[in-house]
């Protein structure tokens, strides 16, 4: 298999995944009989793969991929196309193994999701997270719903084909059809859909968004997860991240957290470094302008951050406007959006 072949490969199970629409250019399916694979293919748009669950070796095709193993099975793993190996873990089991390889990361059950929302309150309380979640290897599944990355028609980003020709809207969604079904109409149940019914299968997509909806700030502990992966390894032990369990300025820790596209501010060593993670570039700050930044962040406005800040930085609050918008435009010339709103 080419190299970009093995991309596009990988780019469409983390499609299938995650639920995160746009990896490739069309829809991800997966098949669970290879009987239902010839259907699979005739929903399967130009640049869609089409991955077949003991399937055959698929090697004359380059949009079916033969995967083995168990997608849906704690402790076992799926291989792909005889080369990439996913482990499937639940939730509950992350913080006491240690990531080999990469691992499937699923919520599943009412106990997983418990567990998931105490960990982000802990990690936002006193900075505290679970150290395997900040590995690279660590894979979030449904991960669109848990950072809202979805939107209408994700559904259609992803399709899995059960055993008995039940078409459903990802490996634990919602029924939108069965085998022999145009691909029309199975867009139209998908359209209808709601993110939650992504788990819809396997737990209670009501109590779902219900749980979500009370933690805004979620999208935000999930982009810090992702932020600890920019931290040496050796490095992590000393360092904090302000937002989880530390503020520069005093913000509260029940003050709403920035955007998660919001660059991060690292504190280690008496030392504070912006990580700016859609570009992976960092900025050695000051105390000073690690307040602003944050407050900027936090409020995504100028004079509130200043107002913020002022007391911090020992100054009036025009004095502290003067200096906000300075650091603003700093940063702003350097490609740095430190409101996240792009």
């Amino acid at each position: 298999m080419k190299l970009s072949q093995q991309q596009a490969v990988g780019a469409a199970m983390d499609q299938w995944i995650t639920g995160i629409p746009g990896r490739i250019p069309d829809h991800a399916i997966f098949v669970e009989n290879p009987e239902h694979a010839p259907y699979a293919k005739e929903l399967a748009g130009e640049q869609s793969i089409v991955f077949v669950l003991d399937g055959g070796n698929g090697a004359d095709e380059d949009t079916v991929v033969p995967v083995s193993g168990f997608f849906d099975v704690v402790g076992e793993e799926l291989l792909v196309a005889g080369s990439l190996s996913l482990e499937v873990q639940d939730y509950l089991a992350i913080p006491f193994i240690s990531l080999m390889g990469v691992t499937v990361v699923r919520i599943t059950t009412s106990e997983d999701w418990q567990a998931f929302f105490d960990d982000a309150e802990e990690a936002r309380r006193s900075g505290h997270f679970v150290w395997q979640l900040t590995e690279v290897n660590a894979v979030f599944a449904e991960r669109g719903l848990l950072d809202g990355g979805q939107s209408v028609g994700s559904p259609l980003a992803r399709l899995h084909i059960a055993s008995d020709g039940t078409v459903l809207s990802g490996p634990y969604g919602s029924t939108v059809g069965k085998a022999g079904d145009s691909l029309a109409d199975i867009r139209t149940r998908c359209l209808a859909l709601e993110p939650e019914s992504a788990l819809a299968s396997v737990c209670d997509a009501e109590a779902v968004r219900d749980s979500l909806g009370a933690r805004p700030w979620i999208p935000r502990y999930l982009a810090a997860l992702d932020a600890w992966k920019f931290i040496p390894r050796d490095d992590r032990s000393k360092a904090t991240i302000v937002g989880f369990g530390a503020s520069v300025y005093g913000a509260s820790p029940t003050d709403d957290l920035p955007s998660p596209r919001a660059p991060f501010i690292i504190h280690s060593d008496g030392q504070y470094t912006l990580l700016d993670t859609a570009s992976g570039r960092t900025f050695r700050v000051g105390p000073d302008a690690a307040a602003i930044i944050e407050a900027l962040s936090n409020l995504r406005h100028l004079q509130l951050a200043a107002s913020a800040v002022a007391a911090a930085l020992g100054v009036s609050v025009a004095a502290a406007e003067e200096s906000t918008r300075a650091v603003l435009e700093q940063f702003e010339r350097a490609g740095v959006d430190v409101f996240g709103a792009g």
